[in-house]
């Protein structure tokens, strides 16, 4: 009997210590959060990176306070080997599902693998790519994506009302610069990294550089002093940073024309209102209409055949944000209020089946009636309400043919329902955009960019540019990259420059088949804003969205 307690005691045992030992699941670059696997998720020596997993550290996140950073920060410890040779890395925080530490500038380059120990219990190894620079841009909403951590020279935060102006000067603060001498446990010593060929991209045009190093407040802190552009202006203008083939993730800084409060680039939201939305405290209540034609041209792959799909429909979604960064979040980073500055880009990564990044805005999605009406020249259809109180979508495909919505004016209504009122608006769609040079364009070379053409749209409209490339063998494992570039609908032309191509992982090869990404435009009419009650914002637009495969090389 007395042996059976004791195989017991040692299975209990063994299952206890199974349970506590750390799983890594991603190590990523502490500013950009950019995953395993795609193009720019390199480590550079001497940054700062994150170690996402289970069991990694306590319950409470415990975070080094004093120098020298220590390289055990209670019980948690990380190890990367490449090459042969170990080093062990200098702690910032731990937490039980993530950590953050500094790779040392002696690590050598190359492929190789990290783990981590907590309380005695070390983890399987994960891979990790270490590379001599890989810059990466803090955001303000931590995510890698949104407003950059940006400051004006006094030391104050860059923010829609405290917006630098052309020519003035922006320190931008990141992570990934490249390695330095000396010791890395202790606050940095500053110094002009001018050798790093590094480049900064605000608005898409290059920015003037003053100065690229750390910084000494901290460790593997990097500062880049610029001078932005002239001709950028939006309260959403793209910065992206570059060193040879590797790209920064894509962020946004406001920049005003004169004085410190941007102007936004959507003609439907002036600066005032703007001001006021930004100082709107408690929940943000917003909600879009959209009539909307699809071109979907498909190459064949595999067994599935070429071809093309046309529709025109039409979808409304009414939401109210209730997280405490839910303001700027939604009105800066989301579609309800600004759109991307023109010349700007913006990135997104994925893995698998991505959720809705306004998802952690506690959103709470509002009831404005049984259904939605939309009557023009040829006629009246409706978008039915489908989905509960966690998910209400009003949508509705009106043809297979794209000829319901043809130029006209619209009138969409919507009766009221518990969360919004009743209201009408008048939209009208003009000629539609054309991509004209759709049928040239079928493979796309990520380091030399890409040149879109359209005819058409409405003059005080705007186009979008967006693509896609992912890799993996199915939905679930898939990682890959998007992007979305904004210009007037009258520049009839817009280049997506290889600072943003450079993000997206190349089209991949599965079974001997090239799986290809997707290009296309989505051409906007001006946005027409109306009110309901219920809601802070709403506004209502016509969109024609053709897009092609391609191959991204």
């Amino acid at each position: 009997m007395r042996t059976i307690y004791t195989l017991c005691a040692v299975l209990v045992a063994a299952m206890a210590a199974h349970a506590q030992t750390p799983a890594i699941t991603a190590v990523e670059n502490a500013a950009t959060n950019i995953q395993p696997g795609l193009p720019n998720a390199g480590i550079a020596q001497g940054s700062m990176f994150v170690v996402k997993g289970s069991n990694l550290g306590p319950s409470t996140t415990v975070k080094a306070t004093v120098f020298p950073l220590p390289t055990n920060q209670a019980g948690t410890s990380v190890q990367v080997t490449v090459a042969g040779k170990s080093v062990a890395c200098i702690m910032y925080y731990t937490w039980n599902q993530q950590v953050a530490a500094v790779l040392p500038s002696t690590t050598p380059a190359g492929t190789g693998t990290l783990t981590v120990t907590y309380n005695g219990a070390t983890s399987a190894p994960a891979p990790i790519i270490v590379v001599s620079n890989n810059i990466g841009v803090f955001t303000v909403a931590t995510t890698g994506s949104g407003d950059a951590v940006a400051t004006l020279p006094d030391n104050t935060l860059v923010s829609p009302t405290n917006a630098p102006n052309p020519g003035d000067t922006v320190v931008l603060w990141g992570t990934g610069m490249g390695a330095v001498a000396g010791d890395e446990s202790q606050p940095a010593v500053g110094g002009n990294m001018v050798g790093v060929p590094l480049q900064v991209f605000i608005g898409g045009q290059s920015a003037t550089i003053l100065y690229r190093g750390r910084n000494a407040c901290c460790t593997a802190v990097d500062t880049v002093y610029v001078t932005v552009p002239q001709g950028v202006g939006g309260c959403a203008v793209s910065v992206i940073m570059q060193i040879g083939n590797l790209v920064s993730n894509a962020t946004t800084i406001p920049v005003a024309a004169s004085g410190r409060i941007c102007t936004p680039t959507n003609p439907a939201i002036s600066s005032s209102q703007l001001t006021q939305l930004l100082a709107k405290q408690g929940p943000l209540a917003v909600g879009g209409v959209s009539l909307t034609r699809t071109i979907s041209s498909m190459a064949a792959v595999a067994l599935r055949p070429a071809g093309t799909t046309k529709f025109d429909s039409a979808s409304a979604r009414f939401v109210r944000y209730s997280a405490p960064q839910a303001v700027p979040a939604v009105v800066l980073d989301g579609p309800a209020a600004e759109v991307l500055s023109y010349g700007s880009c913006s990135v997104i990564t994925f893995q698998g089946t991505t959720p809705d990044p306004l998802a952690l805005l506690s959103p709470t999605y509002l009831d404005a009636g049984a259904s939605l009406s939309v009557s023009g020249p040829n006629g009246t259809q409706s978008m039915a309400k489908t989905g509960s109180q966690g998910g209400i979508l009003y949508n509705g495909q009106f043809d297979s043919t794209a000829t319901y919505l043809s130029p006209g004016s619209y009138t969409i209504t919507g009766p009221g329902g518990p969360d919004v009122g009743s209201f009408n608006v008048n939209l009208t769609v003009p000629q539609p955009v054309v991509w004209s040079n759709q049928l040239q364009v079928i493979s796309v070379s990520r380091s030399q960019g890409v040149t879109v053409n359209w005819t058409g749209g409405d003059p005080n409209g705007y186009v979008f540019i967006v693509g896609l490339s992912a890799v993996g063998t199915s939905a679930a494992n898939s990682i890959g990259a998007g992007f979305t570039c904004a210009a007037r609908t009258t520049d009839g032309k817009f280049t997506v420059p290889p600072n943003v191509l450079l993000a997206l992982p190349a089209s991949a090869v599965v079974s001997g088949s090239t799986v290809p990404g997707t290009l296309g435009i989505y051409g906007n009419s001006a946005p027409v804003e109306f009110s309901a009650t219920g809601l802070d914002l709403a506004v209502a637009t016509d969109t024609v969205i053709t897009t092609s495969t391609v191959v991204y090389q």
